[in-house]
């Protein structure tokens, strides 16, 4: 099983300047230029939550998992 390898960029929006309420948003790139355009525009090159540096790496294993089989009657 082979990794799918993304980028992703968190984002802060804030949906009414005149309200306490904003949202974070996560974005997800292929390709790591992508990213950090896109975060140099926004002028969120760091996570705005944490501070570490926006479009890290990721690695997603995709994983199947079975479904368990209905216990037969009379088993605890």
């Amino acid at each position: 099983m082979s990794p799918v390898t993304y980028f992703v960029l968190f984002l802060i929006t804030i949906p009414d300047v005149e309200v306490h309420h904003h949202s974070v948003q996560r974005l997800v790139f292929s390709y790591k230029e992508d990213c950090i355009e896109m975060a140099q525009q926004l002028r969120q090159l760091r996570d705005p939550i944490m501070g570490k540096p926006n479009c890290v790496e990721v690695k997603d294993y995709e994983i199947a998992v079975r479904t368990p089989l209905k216990k037969p009657e009379g088993m605890l």
